[in-house]
Protein backbone atom coordinates (compact mmCIF):
# COMPACT_ATOMS: atom_id res chain seq x y z
CA UNK A 1 0.00 0.00 0.00
CA UNK A 2 3.13 2.35 0.73
CA UNK A 3 4.51 1.80 -2.12
CA UNK A 4 1.38 2.36 -4.75
CA UNK A 5 0.95 5.67 -2.97
CA UNK A 6 4.53 6.57 -3.26
CA UNK A 7 4.40 5.16 -7.30
CA UNK A 8 0.87 7.64 -7.55
CA UNK A 9 2.61 10.58 -6.28
CA UNK A 10 5.51 10.77 -8.90
CA UNK A 11 3.34 10.05 -11.23
CA UNK A 12 1.42 12.71 -9.83
CA UNK A 13 4.23 14.99 -9.74
CA UNK A 14 5.56 14.78 -13.02
CA UNK A 15 1.57 15.55 -14.77
CA UNK A 16 2.24 18.63 -12.14
CA UNK A 17 5.38 20.09 -13.80
CA UNK A 18 5.80 21.90 -16.56
CA UNK A 19 7.99 21.60 -19.31
CA UNK A 20 11.40 22.41 -20.63
CA UNK A 21 10.80 23.28 -24.41
CA UNK A 22 13.89 24.19 -26.89
CA UNK A 23 12.75 25.41 -30.92
CA UNK A 24 15.22 25.38 -33.36
CA UNK A 25 14.24 28.63 -35.23
CA UNK A 26 15.52 29.14 -39.21
CA UNK A 27 15.49 33.19 -41.13
CA UNK A 28 17.23 34.58 -37.87
CA UNK A 29 19.93 36.90 -38.67
CA UNK A 30 19.53 40.09 -36.07
CA UNK A 31 18.01 41.32 -33.31
CA UNK A 32 15.44 42.22 -34.24
CA UNK A 33 14.80 38.97 -34.84
CA UNK A 34 15.31 38.11 -31.46
CA UNK A 35 12.57 40.78 -30.55
CA UNK A 36 9.86 39.52 -32.49
CA UNK A 37 10.13 36.35 -31.67
CA UNK A 38 9.98 36.98 -28.06
CA UNK A 39 7.17 39.55 -28.73
CA UNK A 40 5.07 36.40 -30.33
CA UNK A 41 6.17 33.54 -27.91
CA UNK A 42 5.93 35.95 -24.69
CA UNK A 43 2.37 36.47 -26.00
CA UNK A 44 0.39 33.41 -25.82
CA UNK A 45 1.00 33.32 -22.24
CA UNK A 46 2.21 29.83 -21.48
CA UNK A 47 5.96 30.93 -21.63
CA UNK A 48 8.08 31.80 -19.18
CA UNK A 49 12.12 31.76 -18.53
CA UNK A 50 12.08 32.60 -22.33
CA UNK A 51 15.81 33.04 -23.83
CA UNK A 52 15.83 33.62 -27.88
CA UNK A 53 19.58 32.82 -28.73
CA UNK A 54 20.46 34.44 -32.47
CA UNK A 55 24.12 32.76 -31.97
CA UNK A 56 22.24 29.41 -31.61
CA UNK A 57 19.26 29.85 -33.52
CA UNK A 58 16.94 28.31 -30.74
CA UNK A 59 14.57 30.13 -28.46
CA UNK A 60 14.58 28.15 -24.59
CA UNK A 61 11.40 28.53 -22.23
CA UNK A 62 10.14 26.34 -19.70
CA UNK A 63 5.39 26.31 -19.65
CA UNK A 64 3.90 28.12 -17.76
CA UNK A 65 3.00 25.16 -14.83
CA UNK A 66 -1.23 23.80 -15.56
CA UNK A 67 -0.62 26.27 -19.37
CA UNK A 68 1.15 23.13 -21.70
CA UNK A 69 1.71 25.04 -25.07
CA UNK A 70 1.19 22.54 -28.14
CA UNK A 71 3.41 22.22 -30.74
CA UNK A 72 1.02 24.03 -33.17
CA UNK A 73 0.86 27.14 -30.97
CA UNK A 74 4.78 27.49 -30.87
CA UNK A 75 4.87 27.10 -34.63
CA UNK A 76 2.11 29.47 -35.15
CA UNK A 77 3.91 32.17 -32.87
CA UNK A 78 7.22 31.77 -34.83
CA UNK A 79 5.78 32.07 -38.16
CA UNK A 80 3.90 35.17 -36.80
CA UNK A 81 7.08 36.35 -36.13
CA UNK A 82 8.43 35.88 -39.61
CA UNK A 83 10.69 32.48 -39.26
CA UNK A 84 10.18 28.87 -38.80
CA UNK A 85 10.58 26.43 -36.20
CA UNK A 86 12.03 23.40 -37.71
CA UNK A 87 12.48 21.06 -34.69
CA UNK A 88 10.99 21.10 -31.09
CA UNK A 89 12.07 19.13 -28.37
CA UNK A 90 10.22 18.83 -24.85
CA UNK A 91 12.49 17.77 -21.52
Amino acid sequence: MKIASILLGLIFSFSVFAARVEVEVDGMSCGMCVEHITKELSATQKVENLKVSLENKKATFDEIKGKKISDSEIKSAISKAGYIATKIRRY
